[in-house]
C-alpha cells in the first residue's frame, strides 16, 4: 500500500474503486420496465468523482481526509461512525415524518465522511448561486409587479398562474428590503461532465440551515484532528449574516426591531431545524397562536402584554400564513398578517407568495431570461427540464416518460417514470396529455460520487465499509445589500443508490467542507477561525440594545409558558411513576424466593396502589391480585405474573400513566420548547428513550395487537422463563439517572425566567398529586402490623425519605412519624408542605402582567388547611374502618392541585380562538 501522494489509494479505499460501485444504468433502462441498480460488480456509466481525479488519484482538496483515514484504517473509522451516530441521538436531531394524523420522529443520519468542494472551484460555484438568486428574485419582483416578462412572451402565463405557489394577495405588496426573495436553496447536484447544475429551487420557506449547522459541529466533534488538519472554512458566521440581514429588513422608521422565527410548529416535518436556527439567531421561536393583529400591526403575545413585532423569518407555507385572506382552513396562521404587510407595519421574508419561484417548469425559462434581467448568460444551469404545456417539450416528456422524473405543479405528484410498468406510464401519458401545463419532467441523470459509510439500500449495497454514492448539496444565499451572501458549504446528502439518487432521494445528511482557497486549491492548514473576520458577528451583537435583548430573551407566550408547565409535570411524573414502578419491582423481588417472610400481603395492595394512582388498575387488573391474594391463594406463586405487569406499566407507550407515555409526552413537550431548553437536554432525554425503547424490544412476543387491537402485551410476562426482574431493574435505573439529571439541568442550567417558574409549578402540582393519591391508596384501611410496615417502608421509599427517617425514628416504622416526614417537615423537598411553599414562591415570583390571584389563593388555601391538621388525627382509624380524615386531607390536596392547573390553564395558558372570515372555510389556492 501506497499513500495517496504517491497517487494510490490507501487500502481502507478499496471497496471505493469503480468496480465496486452500486450505481444504475440509465443505458440499460427500456421501455419494458426499469433495472433500479447493476450489480454489485457492474460498472455503471460515466460519472463524476468528487474525491479521484481521472488517472485514480485523489484531488489535492482530498489529501489530508485520504491520509487520515488512511491512518485510522476500518475499525477506527467505524468506531467513529458510531460515535458520530451516539452524538446524533444525544443531541436530539430528529426529523418529523407525517403519516396522515400521526408524526413520528425518526434520528437524524449524517454520514461520518465529509463532502470536500475546493475553494477556488466553490468560488466560481458561488458567484453562479449569487446570480442564480438575483435573477430569481427579479423573476419574483415582475411576476407580483409590471409582470413585462408575462406580457412579452418570455414567460408563459399558464407557467406561473397554475403553480400553487402564486398568491394573487400577494401582487404589489412592498417589502422594506432591497430584494422580494430574501433567502434563497438551491439543489445542486453535478453531472457527469463535472458541472454543477440546479435540481431544485427552494423559495418557499428554505429548511436546512440549523441542519447543515448542527452537522458540522458533530462531524468536527468526532473527527477534531481531522478537522484541524483539514481547516474547511466556517459557516457558522452565516447566521450572524443572516440575522444582520433580518434586521436590515426591518420596516421605514424602525431602529430597533424586533425579530421573530415563524414557525408551523412542533409537529413540523422539519421542527427541529426551525428552532436550531432560532436559537442560533437569539430571536424567539412563535407560531400562529403567539401572534396577533391589532390595528394593522403584528404583535407577539409576552409574558401577559403585547409586544410589536417587525420582521418575521417565516417558516410557514404562504398559503397558510393568514386564514382571513389566504386559505380559510389554515390553523398555522395569523388572521390579518397580509393586512399588516400591505399597510408597510410587518417585514415578511421570504415574502408572501414566493413559492412561486420553485416551479420547475420555470427552468425551460431561466436561460433566456438571464440577458434579460440581468444582460449576462446564466452561469448556474439546470438539469434538463421540459414543460409539458409547451407542445415541443409535451412531446419529448412524453416519448422519453421512462427516463424522466415527472411532476405535477399543482399537485406535487412525483412519478419516476424509470420504476414504473408499461401500464403505470400509459395512464401517466394520457393525464399529461389532457392538461399538459401542470406536468414538468426532469431528466434522470447520473451524478458525482464521493465516499460514505451509509448504506445506500441498493442491490449489492455494502454496509460498514467506505463506498461509492451519488451525492448532492443544497447551498444557500441570504439577500446582503444590494447582492447576496452564499453560505460556504451547505447541507450535503448522500442520495439513494440506483434511480432513486437521480430523483434525488436521500438516505443521510452530508457534512460539505469548502477548503480555503490557497494555491492550487489545497487545503490550509490554518485554522479555520483565524482566517475569518468576526465583523459580522459583532454586528449583529452591536445593533441589539441591552433593554430589548432581556425583554426579548424573558419574552415567553401562553403556548409557550403551558408547554413548560407540561415539560415540569410530565418530568415529575416520569420519575414519580418510575420510582412507584421500582419500588413494586423490589418487594416482589424480596418476597420471590423468601415466601416464609412477614408482611408477603403487602405486594399486590402495593402494585394495584401504584396501578391506582397510575391510572392503570383496569389496563393492568391488578385488582385480580389482590382477589388471589385474598382467597388465600400463595402470593409467591406469581411474582413472574406481577413483574410482567411491572413491566407493562414500563413500556406499553400507548396507555396513559406508564412510564414509556410519559417519557414520550415528556419528549414532546421538549421539543415543542426546544428554543427554550440547555443545549444538554437532550443528553439526557435521549438516553431514557432508548432505555425504554431496549425493554420494549425485548418482551417483543407481548405486543401483537393485529389480531385484537388490544395494546396490552401479553402471552411472554407470565413465563416463569422470562426472568424480568434484572432487565427491569436496570430500566428504572436508567429512566431514574436520567430524570435527576434533567433536574439538575433545570435548577442548574436554565434561566429561571417566567417560563421556568411555571416549569417548576407544574413538577410541584404533579408531585402533590401522586404523593396524595398514593396516601389515600395505601393507607385508607388499615392492615396487620407486618403488612402496614410493609407498605410505610415502600411509601418512604418512593418518597425517597428513608435514609432520613430511618436515622431520625429507630426501630419500627410508624404512621405517625412517617406522616411528619412526608407531609409537615418543610425542610424534605418531598414533603407536601414543601411542595405548598415552594408553589406559593413560584406565583408569586412571577410578573405582576402573569400573576393570578385565583391561583394563589388555592395555594393558600392549601397550606392553611394542611397546616390546621393534627397529624395524630390522620392517623386514627374510624368507626367504619377507614382513616377518614387522612383520605380526607389527601382528597384536598389532589383537588387544590388539579383546580390550580384548570385556573391557570384559563386564565394564563389559554390560546385565542382560531379567526375565520365570517363566509366560511375552503382551500385551494387564493
Amino acid at each position: 500500500m501506497t499513500d495517496s501522494a504517491g497517487g494510490r489509494l490507501p487500502a481502507v479505499f478499496d471497496r471505493y474503486l469503480p468496480e465496486s460501485n452500486t450505481l444504475f444504468d440509465l443505458a440499460s433502462i427500456g421501455e419494458g420496465g426499469a433495472r433500479a441498480t447493476a450489480g454489485p460488480d457492474t460498472a455503471g456509466p460515466a460519472h463524476y468523482d468528487e474525491m479521484l481525479d481521472s488517472t485514480g488519484a485523489p484531488r489535492p482538496a482530498w489529501d489530508e481526509l485520504v491520509a487520515g483515514y488512511a491512518v485510522r484504517g476500518d475499525a477506527r473509522l467505524q468506531t467513529a461512525s458510531a460515535r458520530l451516530a451516539a452524538a446524533t441521538r444525544d443531541e436530539g436531531v430528529v426529523y418529523n415524518v407525517v403519516d396522515g394524523a400521526t408524526t413520528v420522529a425518526r434520528p437524524w443520519s449524517v454520514d461520518p465522511v465529509p463532502l470536500i468542494i475546493d475553494g477556488v472551484e466553490w468560488a466560481s460555484l458561488e458567484k453562479a448561486i449569487t446570480q442564480r438568486s438575483m435573477l430569481l428574485d427579479l423573476l419574483l419582483r415582475d411576476i407580483y409587479r409590471d409582470q413585462r416578462l408575462i406580457t412579452s412572451g418570455l414567460v408563459p402565463p399558464e407557467m406561473v398562474f397554475a403553480h400553487p405557489g402564486y398568491l394573487r394577495k400577494a401582487a404589489r405588496l412592498e417589502i422594506a428590503g432591497p430584494h422580494a426573495l430574501f433567502l434563497h436553496a438551491v439543489d445542486l447536484v453535478r453531472r457527469a461532465d463535472g458541472r454543477f447544475v440546479a435540481h431544485a429551487d427552494r423559495t418557499q420557506a428554505p429548511s436546512g440551515i440549523g441542519y447543515a449547522t448542527v452537522d458540522r459541529r458533530l462531524v468536527s466533534h468526532t473527527f477534531p484532528q481531522l478537522f484541524q488538519s483539514c481547516a474547511p472554512r466556517p459557516i457558522a458566521t452565516f447566521a450572524g449574516t443572516l440575522r444582520l440581514a433580518l434586521l436590515d429588513y426591518a420596516p421605514p422608521g424602525v431602529d430597533d426591531p424586533t425579530v421573530a422565527v415563524f414557525s408551523p410548529g412542533s409537529m413540523s416535518e422539519t421542527a427541529f431545524d426551525q428552532a436550531y436556527l432560532a436559537s442560533m439567531l437569539g430571536f424567539p421561536l412563535v407560531e400562529g397562536t403567539d401572534l396577533t393583529v391589532r390595528d394593522g400591526a403584528v404583535y407577539m403575545r409576552s409574558l401577559g402584554r403585547l409586544k410589536r413585532v417587525d420582521v418575521l423569518l417565516r417558516r410557514v407555507d404562504a398559503a397558510f400564513a393568514d386564514p382571513l385572506d389566504l386559505r380559510t382552513d389554515s390553523r398555522l396562521g395569523v388572521a390579518g398578517l397580509v393586512e399588516a404587510i400591505s399597510r408597510g407595519t410587518v417585514t415578511v421574508v421570504n415574502s408572501i407568495g414566493s413559492g412561486v419561484c420553485e416551479n420547475p417548469a420555470l427552468h425551460t425559462v431561466l436561460e433566456r431570461l438571464a440577458p434579460v434581467l440581468l444582460d449576462e448568460e446564466l452561469a448556474l444551469g439546470s438539469v434538463p427540464t421540459f414543460w409539458a404545456g409547451d407542445d415541443l417539450q409535451r412531446s419529448k416528456v412524453l416519448a422519453d416518460l421512462g427516463h424522466l422524473l415527472i411532476t405535477n405543479i399543482r399537485t406535487g405528484e412525483e412519478f419516476v417514470g424509470a420504476l414504473m410498468d408499461a401500464t403505470g406510464r400509459a395512464q401517466l401519458a394520457e393525464r399529461i396529455g389532457a392538461y399538459g401545463v401542470e406536468w414538468v419532467g426532469r431528466a434522470l441523470e447520473t451524478y458525482s460520487v464521493a465516499p460514505t459509510i451509509t448504506p445506500g439500500g441498493g442491490v449489492g449495497a455494502r454496509t460498514g465499509s467506505l463506498r461509492a454514492a451519488p451525492v448532492s448539496i443544497r447551498a444557500f444565499s441570504v439577500a446582503q445589500g444590494p447582492t447576496y451572501a452564499v453560505m460556504p458549504g451547505g447541507l450535503g446528502s448522500v442520495l439513494a443508490d440506483g434511480v432513486g439518487g437521480a430523483a434525488l432521494q436521500t438516505v443521510a445528511a452530508k457534512d460539505v467542507w469548502v477548503s480555503n482557497p490557497d494555491v492550487g486549491g489545497h487545503v490550509s492548514r490554518r485554522s479555520a477561525t483565524r482566517g475569518e473576520p468576526a465583523e459580522e458577528v459583532i454586528g449583529a451583537t452591536e445593533r441589539i440594545s441591552v433593554s430589548e435583548y432581556f425583554d426579548t430573551a424573558a419574552g415567553a407566550s401562553p403556548r409557550v409558558l403551558a408547554d413548560m408547565f407540561w415539560f415540569g409535570r410530565y418530568g415529575e411524573r416520569t420519575e414519580q411513576v418510575t420510582r412507584l414502578a421500582r419500588v413494586a419491582r423490589e418487594r416482589c423481588q424480596d418476597f420471590q424466593y423468601r415466601p416464609w417472610m412477614q408482611g408477603t400481603s403487602a405486594v399486590p395492595l402495593l402494585l394495584h396502589a401504584v396501578a391506582t394512582v397510575t391510572g392503570t388498575a383496569e389496563y393492568l387488573r391488578t385488582a385480580q391480585l389482590r382477589t388471589d391474594d385474598a382467597s388465600g391463594h400463595p402470593w409467591p406463586e406469581p411474582v413472574d405474573e406481577a413483574l410482567g405487569r411491572i413491566a407493562d406499566l414500563t413500556v406499553a407507550a400507548t396507555v396513559p400513566g406508564t412510564i414509556a407515555f410519559a417519557v414520550d409526552r415528556l419528549v414532546a413537550a421538549a421539543r415543542a420548547v426546544r428554543d427554550q431548553m440547555s443545549t444538554s437536554t437532550w443528553m439526557v432525554l435521549t438516553p431514557m428513550e432508548r432505555a425504554v425503547e431496549s425493554m420494549a424490544r425485548q418482551v417483543t412476543g407481548a405486543g401483537d395487537t393485529s389480531a385484537t387491537g388490544d395494546t396490552r402485551t401479553a402471552g411472554v410476562f407470565g413465563e416463569a422463563s422470562l426472568d424480568l426482574g434484572p432487565d427491569l431493574a436496570r430500566v428504572h435505573e436508567e429512566v431514574l439517572h436520567a430524570v435527576l439529571g434533567l433536574s439538575g439541568l433545570q435548577s442548574e442550567s436554565m434561566v429561571h425566567d417566567a417560563a421556568w417558574l411555571f416549569m417548576d409549578v407544574g413538577r410541584r402540582v404533579e408531585r402533590v398529586i401522586t404523593l396524595a393519591d398514593l396516601t389515600a391508596a395505601l393507607f385508607e384501611v388499615p392492615q396487620e402490623t407486618a403488612v402496614e410496615q410493609a407498605l410505610l417502608e415502600s411509601f418512604l421509599t418512593a418518597g425517597e425519605s428513608a435514609v432520613i427517617y430511618r436515622r431520625r425514628s429507630r426501630g419500627l416504622y410508624r404512621m405517625l412519624p412517617v406522616l411528619q416526614l412526608l407531609f409537615f417537615d418543610a425542610t424534605n423537598p418531598r414533603a407536601m408542605i414543601y411542595q405548598f411553599d415552594r408553589l406559593r414562591a413560584d406565583l408569586s415570583g412571577l410578573p405582576d402582567s402573569l400573576r393570578s390571584a385565583a391561583a394563589e389563593r388555592i395555594v393558600e388555601e392549601m397550606t392553611s388547611e394542611l397546616r390546621r391538621s393534627d397529624p395524630a388525627d390522620l392517623g386514627a382509624v374510624g368507626d367504619d374502618g377507614r382513616r377518614a380524615a387522612l383520605v380526607d386531607l389527601a382528597t384536598m390536596a389532589r383537588e387544590g392541585a388539579r383546580e390550580l392547573s384548570d385556573v391557570l390553564a384559563r386564565s394564563r395558558f389559554a390560546l385565542p380562538l382560531p379567526a375565520q372570515p365570517i363566509w366560511g372555510f375552503g382551500g385551494g389556492n387564493p
